[in-house]
Formats: structure tokens, C-alpha cells, sequence
């Protein structure tokens, strides 16, 4: 196995498990699922450029989607996050992983069923549940390989996402 495709999987292992849960979406209405944070991590820290061209697009293909109607996140019960992390193999290569979760503040997974009739406030909590996610990595030449790959596969997982939920929905 290479150096590369091994520190791609180390950097993945360290991330939140990929679990496509399509069932998750269904108790959703798209008023309930808002556009969250988006963070892109280089070696540890926030990397501004590329966390604004993640959250631009985040933002983007949520509202292409119809959903959240224009909501601050912290106005819905469930939200769209994109996370990604950029490292080095120790070789000069750039690797990432990359997730897209849909997440809710303070909602236990046996409390969805009523999700239609009830409102989940955001308490300002930081914990929260994963409904549903996916995982991404890969390697990059360069800061513009790199910011592209990165938006590709952002819009590769919502695309995942936008299946998913127009089965339920």
C-alpha cells in the first residue's frame, strides 16, 4: 500500500465515521435543515481562504436545494457542516478527508419521530447528533489543486446528500 493512500486512511480515522442514514431525513420538512459551519483545517489551523470558499459553497448548494429558507443555522433543529483536514504525508504530499455531516444540537435520535410537531431551540450546546454524513479523501498538487479538490468534493458529498434526501422527500 502506498505512503500516500496510508496517511490518506490515518487522516480519515481521525475524522467522524461516513454513515449514510437516508431513514434520518425523513421526519426533515426542508424549513428544519439549514446551512451550518463549514471549517477547512490546514495542518491544524483554520485556513481563512479556503474555510470562506468552503462556507460559500456550502451555503450555495444548500439554498439550491431549498432548504433552510434563508434560516441562520442555529434557527433550525438540523444543519449541514463541512469539515476538512489537510495534512502532509510526510513525503510533500498534501492529503485530506473531508466531511459532510448533517447534525443537530441536543436532540436525542429516539426524540425524532415527533421532530413535525415539536421545536428543538439551539441552547448554544455543542453537543450534538449525527443523522447523517459522508466521508471524502484524497491527495492535492498545490494550493489551487488543493482548494479545488476540496470544493469538489464538497459538492460531491451534497450531491450524495441531495439524493438522499430527494428519496425521502
Amino acid at each position: 500500500m502506498s505512503r500516500v493512500l496510508l496517511a490518506v486512511l490515518a487522516l480519515a480515522a481521525g475524522v467522524a465515521g461516513a454513515a449514510r442514514l437516508p431513514a434520518n431525513l425523513e421526519p426533515f420538512e426542508a424549513e428544519h435543515v439549514c446551512a451550518g459551519r463549514a471549517e477547512v483545517l490546514v495542518r491544524g489551523k483554520t485556513d481563512d481562504a479556503l474555510t470562506r470558499n468552503a462556507q460559500e459553497t456550502l451555503t450555495k448548494l444548500v439554498a439550491s436545494l431549498k432548504l433552510g429558507g434563508g434560516a441562520a443555522y442555529t434557527d433550525c433543529p438540523a444543519w449541514l457542516s463541512y469539515r476538512a483536514q489537510v495534512t502532509g504525508d510526510g513525503n510533500g504530499n498534501t492529503v485530506y478527508a473531508a466531511t459532510l455531516s448533517l447534525i443537530t444540537p441536543s436532540l436525542g435520535t429516539s426524540a425524532l419521530h415527533n421532530l413535525k410537531d415539536d421545536e428543538f431551540p439551539y441552547d448554544g450546546g455543542f453537543e450534538f447528533v449525527t443523522l447523517w454524513s459522508g466521508l471524502g479523501a484524497g491527495t492535492a498538487t498545490g494550493a489551487e489543486n488543493l482548494a479545488f479538490r476540496l470544493r469538489a468534493e464538497l459538492v460531491s458529498q451534497m450531491d450524495d446528500f441531495g439524493n438522499d434526501w430527494k428519496a425521502k422527500h
